[in-house]
């Protein structure tokens, strides 16, 4: 039995996933979520183990401090953090055309 509420995708309802992207002195660190909601965590961590590098004041309550350490880190041109709202191509006939992206939407940059 599904105990999951996540509709199945089909070809006539695509599978969104969301593509978080970090961007800091060392490269780049990529991961994909089904739910926003785990990227907004992986944000919220990253931000609560570099918080004591990189800012003096007083870490920020968790439901603020990934918003307010990469808006920081932006300013200062060291680390970004965005996160991609895409259709997953599920089917077999993906487009041809490099040229043509898959969907996504941006979530923000600092977001």
């Amino acid at each position: 039995m599904r105990t999951d509420t996540k509709p199945v995708p089909s070809p006539s309802r695509p599978q969104t996933v969301h593509v978080a992207i970090y961007e800091h002195r060392h490269g780049t660190d990529v991961r994909i979520f089904l739910d926003i909601e785990q990227a907004l965590n992986w944000r919220t961590a990253l931000a609560r183990e570099w918080w004591d590098n990189e800012i003096d004041d007083d870490p920020s309550p968790d439901v603020e401090i990934g918003e307010q350490y990469f808006e920081h880190m932006l300013e200062h041109g060291d680390e970004f953090f965005s996160i991609q709202t895409c259709a997953l191509e599920t089917h077999a006939e993906a487009p041809a055309d490099p040229a043509v992206p898959a969907s996504c939407s941006q979530d923000g940059g600092a977001a």
